[in-house]
């Protein structure tokens, strides 16, 4: 709104200080839960700037931005969970800066304190935000104020579409729904014959103690990518040499499972995707032109570490080629929406993708992704042909390290129920209420500390 829930002015007296903003009002209607606690944000109404402070990236944690919290039976100091500063000058984050910035020219602060300890209904006698200035540029008195952040979308508003699926617990009989082009559970002992092409590093497997393996249900396919190599898996479902025809949309869903072993700690790398490459175009730095090809693999980028409140997870996207895009190799775009594409190991994911090919030079075409049944992914603006030849070639069921990085260890991922489709499929049916990885995978606190 227009009015701030705390003001503070700043003088620029060229003094190291720690600032203080009155935030008590703000901080009880968290803890009442009339709001979500999605941050704090600090503007600067007049004064020019810009004004310095130290961020929790800083050496020092002594100066980092703290919350000092009075109860009516104790005063506790809570120190910032994230912070970090909007720049109008650049389209990078700055959450990684030891420094946090304010001015009238539209740099502002954004920081994050982690309350959960403190019981809902909890009366607070006082708050007051804590932030240390180190330098001001400003020759004269800003005028600063705190705001209520209310950004995104909450985690809980979408449940878990059902599609095809649903009609076929366990996905047993599911090939023979009509709108269904092939199904396997990787059950069969020539189940490579269902596909065009199976090779790499793979087996089928039914148990694997050694990496925490649970089957989703009886074999699962198990891709290794070896320690020093990059290559793991390559399968491939060729729509006209199995169906005689390429289609225009296509649904693509599968079970995917990190094995305890898997970790990026060098570089990121493909999952199974959508492509039509037709061995020209979209792969290995080929840029397509409109005419030659296109690829929309699935990738996976860097283990989240450290005492970010995403660690533990391992985000997956979409790792796409298509014809006006503006480097030599694809673009990766991370499944964000919802938090629902940090994955943690050792769990079931329910991952499905959808393509719908643009009309020939219009930025009409269509890329969905859904986890575990729950919209992850949408853009609906893709230009991925300029010529109607170019259709939708294959299934690519690729596993890759990199990139050019080998990988630094051996590493593992299962792979089980692989439904492609011309409608939704959704999750499988297990028979119960709940769906394999249907829950969040995603600590408590974060529900709580991060929205869209």
């Amino acid at each position: 709104g227009d009015k701030p829930f705390a003001v503070a002015d700043i003088g620029d007296t060229d003094v190291a200080r720690n600032i203080y903003w009155q935030v008590t009002e703000l901080v009880q209607l968290w803890v009442d839960g009339t709001y979500r606690n999605q941050g704090f944000f600090i503007d600067a109404i007049t004064g020019g700037g810009p004004i310095d402070f130290r961020s929790r990236e800083y050496g020092d944690s002594s100066q980092w931005p703290q919350l000092h919290i009075t109860t009516q039976t104790d005063t506790v100091t809570f120190t910032v969970m994230a912070d970090t500063y909007l720049e109008p000058s650049t389209y990078r984050s700055m959450g990684d800066s030891d420094s946090l910035r304010l001015s009238t020219g539209g740099s502002n602060i954004l920081l994050r304190f982690n309350l959960d300890t403190i019981p809902q209904g909890t009366k607070i006698e006082n708050a007051t935000l804590q932030l240390y200035t180190y330098a001001q540029y400003n020759n004269s008195i800003m005028k600063t104020a705190v705001y209520r952040c209310s950004q995104g979308e909450s985690l809980e508003a979408e449940k878990p579409r059902v599609g095809v699926a649903v009609n076929y617990p366990k996905d047993k009989g599911i090939e023979s729904h009509s709108s269904v082009i092939f199904a396997t559970d990787f059950e069969q002992a020539s189940w490579q014959a269902e596909w065009s092409h199976a090779g790499g590093e793979i087996e089928t497997i039914q148990d694997d103690p050694t990496l925490l393996f649970e089957p989703l249900e009886g074999k699962a396919l198990r891709a290794l990518i070896p320690q020093g190599e990059n290559s793991s898996m390559s399968v491939t479902y060729d729509f006209l040499d199995k169906l005689g025809s390429e289609p225009e949309e296509i649904y693509f869903r599968y079970y995917l499972r990190f094995a305890n072993d898997w970790q990026q700690s060098v570089a990121g790398g493909k999952l199974p995707g959508i492509s039509g490459t037709y061995g020209v175009a979209g792969w290995g730095g080929r840029k397509p032109d409109g005419t030659d090809g296109w690829s929309a693999r699935g990738t996976y980028f860097l283990s989240i570490e450290g005492d970010n409140p995403l660690a533990g997870t391992h985000p997956i996207g979409t790792y796409c080629y298509y014809a006006d895009q503006p480097g030599t190799y694809g673009d990766s775009w991370a499944w964000t929406k919802a938090y629902k594409g940090f994955l943690r190991k050792n769990q079931w994911y329910c991952i499905e993708q959808y393509i719908k090919m643009n009309t020939p030079g219009v930025h009409d075409g269509t890329l969905r992704a859904w986890v575990d049944g729950v919209l992850a992914f949408e853009k609906t603006d893709i230009m991925f042909r300029t010529v109607d030849a170019l259709k939708i070639e294959r299934i690519w069921m690729n596993v890759y390290h990199g990139g050019k990085a080998v990988s630094p260890y051996d590493q593992h991922l299962y792979i089980d129920n692989v439904v492609i489709g011309r409608n939704y499929i959704g999750p499988m049916n297990t028979g119960n209420t709940q769906i394999p990885g249907a829950g969040s995978s995603l600590p408590s606190n974060l529900l709580l500390l991060l929205e869209k």
